[in-house]
């Protein structure tokens, strides 16, 4: 399954100051030039829902990045979507046979990408809402879905 567009969200945790750039806008608006907190819990990523930039056509540039670390070091990076998702292939964990016939015609969906900044480390994850054939938890009619996050890339400065 392929995309032409997706979705956006950058979160920065465990960070003093966090400054996340991507097509030409600060997705952390309200973060910058403060701290940032640790994550709430420890499943927190499994309560990120949809991102909230949406209809982005791949790619216009890349993810840049300047924070500074909880030790008070300065970072900058430049994170290249167009690379780590050159295919422009759908991550997931969904095997094709359960999936539907005809579920996507042509060009899937959006899929959200989420880029997190976490202290000294940036991971770039992918989720895509996949439906199937069955149930995914037994007993509820409305789970025929699945919506792994799917990491894609990590880099540790």
């Amino acid at each position: 399954m392929r995309f032409k567009k997706h979705n956006f969200e950058a979160l920065c945790y465990n960070t003093l100051d966090c400054q996340v750039i991507y097509d030409h806008t600060n997705h952390t608006l309200y973060g910058t030039g403060k701290p940032s907190p640790p994550p709430p819990s420890d499943d927190y990523k499994k309560k990120w829902g949809g991102a909230s930039y949406l209809g982005v056509r791949n790619f216009p540039g890349p993810v840049r990045i300047d924070w500074t670390s909880k030790d008070g070091h300065s970072h900058r990076a430049q994170i290249d979507l167009s690379e780590i998702f050159k295919d422009e292939l759908i991550l997931h964990r969904t095997p094709i046979e359960a999936i539907p016939e005809k579920a996507f015609k042509g060009p899937a969906g959006e899929p959200e990408i989420f880029v997190e900044v976490n202290n000294r480390t940036v991971t770039v994850y992918m989720k895509m809402f996949i439906p199937t054939k069955e149930p995914q938890i037994a007993g509820n009619s409305r789970s025929h879905f699945r919506d792994d996050l799917i990491e894609a890339w990590r880099q540790t400065y």
